[in-house]
């Protein structure tokens, strides 16, 4: 019996240390992820949708979604980061968080809000003249101000005509999403997709011609050096027209056979940087009749090509600085207020604020208002890279 009685206790002890073994094995179990758009991005496409799930140890897992799915993890309390693409729309992003805690099969729900935000923005823009005539030394200085790799691949460059007081006739005529290449010239950047990458924080230099206009302007002037510029604005058409030894642009359209440079504003004028939908080429949205418009509300038979606002990655206003009553040319949400032409003819560009500098590298400012955003009247330095954050 009292054999009997020792076998039973040994078993019960087996039994309770394999429970207690089992107990102690980490459990995965599946976590459901329901998304729940803010309003302003029902019925918007998502892409690029990724998930970082990081427990309470740090250690994080990374997941693609394309919508609600169900993930497996380790049980443990998470905090969930959902970051994403608006697909039709070249500055909209999508972001939400959430915290859960994963002990059995469970769904956490994370709300995403929408954030405007462009990786890629003008960090410079001169077009006021250096000398009094002299009207090619323009340039645009374009930055990567985020935090990864980005392309120019596709970009597009347009020039609305700005400088107005009041609405103009697409505004009045309820089109105030659509921005008319002003200046009958449609650019942008050529390859495929990835040919053309700009690392975080490098800034690339678009010259209409690039020369030394200090040297080929008249004596006296306040022209700047482009000898060593990025990319060149070649307009094939133009009279007289030189093509410099330096990558050329793309002319996708134009309306004036007879214009020599992309964007002359003197006094002021708009800007913008846009972006196609993936799978759309700049050649094919120029090419497409319904991106076209002749003016609404005259008897005008000029064809413009019709940037949308929705793809814009920047876009700055620069007013007339003579003037107390300038209109804004794009919606606020692109750019809220215009920043005051530089002094003309006087070699000065507007440039956009540093906000700090991180092991030499700037960053700059971008709240979608280029009166708060830029600073005009600064000297020309394009390809430099500032030293000092602005007050």
């Amino acid at each position: 019996m009292k054999k009997i009685i020792n076998l039973l206790l040994f078993t019960a002890a087996i039994f309770m240390v394999s429970c207690g073994d089992e107990a102690s094995i980490p459990q995965y179990y599946n976590l459901k992820i329901a998304l729940n758009p803010e309003e302003a991005l029902v019925g918007s496409k998502l892409s690029k949708l990724k998930l970082v799930a990081t427990n309470d140890n740090g250690t994080s897992q990374e997941f693609t979604l394309s919508g609600d799915t169900t993930i497996n993890l380790l049980q443990g309390q998470y905090t969930l980061v959902l970051s994403g693409k608006v697909t039709d729309e070249a500055a909209a992003y999508v972001s939400g968080n959430t915290e859960t805690i994963l002990f059995a099969n469970t769904t956490s729900t994370i709300n995403l809000s929408k954030i405007i935000k462009s990786p890629i923005i003008f960090k410079s823009i001169y077009t006021t003249g250096g000398q009094q005539g002299y009207i090619l030394d323009q340039y645009f200085e374009i930055v990567n101000n985020s935090d990864e790799v980005q392309y120019l691949d596709g970009l597009i460059l347009s020039a609305p005509a700005g400088g107005q007081t009041k609405e103009n006739a697409w505004q009045a005529n309820g089109y105030p999403d659509l921005y008319a290449c002003g200046q009958g010239l449609v650019i942008a950047f050529p390859g495929s997709g990835k040919e053309h990458p700009l690392q975080p924080g490098q800034s690339i230099v678009l010259a209409n011609d690039p020369i030394n206009h200090s040297t080929g302007a008249k004596e006296g002037n306040h022209c700047p050096d482009l000898s060593k510029a990025d990319w060149e604005i070649y307009i094939d058409k133009a009279k007289g027209e030189i093509d410099y030894p330096t990558p050329n642009v793309k002319v996708i359209f134009t309306n004036n056979t007879r214009i020599r440079a992309f964007g002359i504003g003197v006094n002021g004028r708009s800007y913008l940087i846009a972006k196609c939908p993936n799978g759309m080429t700049p050649e094919q949205f120029a090419a497409d009749p319904k991106n076209i418009m002749t003016m609404p509300g005259t008897l005008s038979k000029t064809q413009y090509l019709m940037i949308p606002s929705k793809y814009v990655l920047d876009a700055v206003d620069i007013w007339n600085n003579k003037r107390t009553n300038n209109y804004g040319t794009f919606l606020p949400k692109d750019d809220a207020q215009g920043i005051l032409a530089s002094t003309a003819n006087a070699g000065k560009c507007i440039r956009r604020k540093v906000t700090k500098i991180v092991d030499g590298r700037a960053y700059y400012q971008d709240t979608n208002n280029s009166a708060n955003d830029f600073l005009n009247n600064q000297e020309l330095t394009p390809g430099q890279t500032p030293t000092s954050v602005d007050q």
